[in-house]
C-alpha cells in the first residue's frame, strides 16, 4: 500500500476516535446517541467502501488476512487517542506518520531505520536550552540521503542491466546501447538525425503485454546518442516513416519514476515506435 494512503488511514483513525469521544461526553439523550452511533456506522461503511476500491488495484489489500490486519490497526488508531491530551495526540499523530515513512525507507532503499535514533534526536531537541541551527541540520540529512539513493540507483541499475540482457538474448535482439536492444530491419531511407523534429507514433508495453500508462511525447526533437535515452537513441536507429521494435528497462526510461507507474526499476519494457518528419523540420530542410 501507498504511504499516502496509509496516512490517510492513521488521519481517519484519529479523527474517528476524536469523533467517538466528543459523542460519548455529549450525547444528552438515548436518541442522540443512537444517532451518533448511527452516523459512525455510516463512517465507517463509507471507509469501508473506500478500502476494497483501493484494494482492486493493489492486491496485496484484498486477501481475507489483509481485511483483518486493516481492521486491526484502525482499532489500535481509535484506542491510541487520549481525550483532552492534544500534546499526547500530537505525538500519536507524528509516531504513526514516522513508523509509516520508516516502513517505506525499508521497502525503498532496503535499509531499518532506527526508532532509537529518532527519538534520541527528538529527545534532544525539546530537552536542549538552545535551538539547533536547522540548515547546518538539513544539510547533514540531505548528504546522508544523497548516499542513500546514489547506493539505490546503483543497485536499480545493476539489476536493470542483467534483466534487460537476459530477455533481449532470449529474444535475440541486437544491442544498440547498454540501456537499449532492438530490431529494426532495413533503413528506409536516410537515418534521422539529431535536430529533426518527428511526430512519434509509440506503444510501450511490459513484458507480459500490458501497456504501460505513462505521458508519451506526440512529437519530439531528436538529440545526439547518449547512454541514458533510450527513447532518442532508438529514434536515431530508424529513418522516417520506419517501424521499429526495441527493449529497454523502465529504471533506464522512467527512472525514479517507475514506481509512480507501478513499476520495478528492473521491469523489462517493449517499445513499438514510428517516428515521421515533422512538415515543419521538412520545410526548413
Amino acid at each position: 500500500m501507498k504511504f499516502k494512503s496509509f496516512l490517510c488511514m492513521a488521519a481517519a483513525g484519529l479523527m474517528l476516535a476524536s469523533c467517538q469521544n466528543n459523542s460519548a461526553t455529549g450525547a444528552g439523550s438515548a436518541s442522540e446517541a443512537a444517532k451518533a452511533d448511527s452516523l459512525m456506522y455510516y463512517f465507517g461503511q463509507f471507509r469501508g467502501i473506500e478500502y476494497k476500491r483501493t484494494a482492486e488495484t493493489d492486491t496485496t489489500l484484498s486477501s481475507e488476512d489483509a481485511r483483518h490486519e486493516y481492521l486491526r490497526g484502525v482499532q489500535a488508531g481509535l484506542n491510541a487517542v487520549k481525550a483532552g491530551n492534544e500534546a499526547y495526540n500530537q505525538g500519536v499523530s507524528l509516531g504513526m506518520q514516522m513508523a509509516m515513512n520508516m516502513a517505506q525507507f525499508s521497502d525503498d532503499y532496503g535499509v531499518k531505520l532506527s526508532n532509537r535514533g529518532f527519538l534520541k534526536g527528538l529527545r534532544e531537541a525539546l530537552e536542549s536550552d538552545s535551538v539547533a541551527d536547522q540548515n547546518e541540520m538539513q544539510k547533514e540529512f540531505y548528504r546522508i540521503l544523497g548516499e542513500f539513493n546514489t547506493a539505490k540507483e546503483n543497485r536499480d541499475k545493476e539489476a536493470a542491466t542483467a534483466a534487460l540482457v537476459k530477455e533481449a538474448g532470449a529474444k535475440k535482439l541486437s544491442k544498440i546501447t547498454d540501456n537499449l536492444y532492438g530490431s529494426v530491419g532495413n533503413a528506409q531511407g536516410e537515418k534521422l538525425k539529431a535536430g529533426d523534429k518527428v511526430d512519434l507514433k509509440i506503444k510501450i508495453t511490459t513484458a507480459d503485454g500490458k501497456e504501460v500508462n505513462a505521458p508519451l511525447p506526440g512529437q519530439i526533437q531528436v538529440r545526439e546518442k547518449s547512454d541514458d535515452n533510450p527513447l532518442n537513441d532508438a529514434l536515431l536507429s530508424l529513418s522516417s516513416g520506419q517501424t521499429g521494435t526495441f527493449m529497454t528497462t523502465a529504471q533506464a526510461l522512467f527512472g525514479q519514476r517507475s514506481s509512480q507507474l507501478n513499476l520495478k526499476p528492473e521491469d523489462v519494457l517493449n517499445i513499438e515506435m514510428t517516428p515521421t518528419v515533422a512538415a515543419q523540420t521538412e520545410k526548413a530542410e
